[in-house]
């Protein structure tokens, strides 16, 4: 099986440490893909548009040192979850050694470098990141296929809820033309029929089995949005497992149109940026 190549970001505003870093890893053509960066703003310009597997950033640097470059990685989704070392000869005590760590780094280096210790660290960390992905991947096939079950029991509830309504109007023009005693028998039925429907049972057993799936949704979205009503949150649960607008409409017996209206408010409420959409922010809801 052929190793897979790992892209390593490298930065140092000292060129002969910068090259030295370099150096190791061109050593290993077969294991590393290195970019180099003399700064923080450069890297970080690097960073907008790739992720690398890891990031080697020496600490002191003028301007914008290396801890203040793994705050912005990790503030950022596209690169939170990148491992980044840090590489210092100076700051090596044990609470600058927390703070670093405090701050978002993986693993240090202390200078002067080894080469042994590089490989070592360097692999360790890009090992993690790639096992936690695999993770991640795996909890999202499993959140997909739990997102398509949902989606199909909500619909198929939908459609018996939809069938009942018709039966109790075939037999409300049953009793149009029955006797007297099957005419009360009948709208008996159709009473406590609708009783039943007007408890929104549909709505009651999907969101057992929705918090089943993600259990914490509707909590974590009380408390970020205390405004949101029972409606809205409705709304948030069905776009959580993907259901479209056509799908929304269909079980809540609205129009599209309808459901967009209703989404547009919920955004407002939630004072979303106008570039980011409702399916965006609610699909990031853990």
């Amino acid at each position: 099986m052929t190793k897979k190549i790992s892209q390593v970001l490298l930065v140092d505003d000292d060129k002969q440490s910068l090259r030295l870093l370099l150096d190791c890893m061109l050593d290993k053509p077969e294991e590393y893909q290195p970019m180099t960066a003399l700064d923080a703003t450069a890297a970080i310009k690097i960073l907008q548009y790739t992720t690398p597997d890891l990031l080697i950033t020496d600490w002191d640097m003028p301007h914008f040192n290396g801890i203040e470059l793994i705050k912005y990685l990790r503030s950022h989704p596209t690169t939170k979850d990148v491992p980044a070392i840090i590489v210092t000869g100076i700051n090596t005590t044990p609470e600058n050694l927390q703070y670093a760590f405090d701050a978002g780094a993986n693993d240090y280096i202390a200078k002067p470098l080894n080469k042994v210790e590089l490989y070592a660290r360097a692999n360790a960390a890009i090992q993690m990141y790639r096992d936690m992905q695999t993770i991640q991947e795996q909890y999202r096939v499993i959140e997909d296929q739990k997102n398509r079950e949902l989606s199909t029991k909500i619909i198929e509830l939908n459609q018996n809820k939809r069938l009942i309504k018709r039966l109790c109007k075939e037999l409300l023009d049953l009793t149009q033309q029955s006797e007297v005693n099957l005419k009360h028998e009948v709208r008996s039925i159709v009473r406590k029929t609708e009783n039943d429907l007007s408890l929104d049972n549909a709505w009651d057993s999907f969101k057992v089995h929705f918090e089943k799936v993600h259990p914490h949704f509707f909590s974590i979205l009380q408390k970020a949005f205390p405004n949101l009503s029972v409606v809205d949150m409705r709304h948030c649960a069905y776009i959580k497992i993907g259901l479209s607008n056509k799908e929304i409409a269909q079980i809540l017996n609205i129009s599209a149109q309808s459901v967009v209206k209703q989404h547009y408010r919920i955004k407002k409420k939630m004072e979303l940026p106008s570039e980011q959409t409702l399916n965006e922010a609610i699909l990031r809801v853990k």
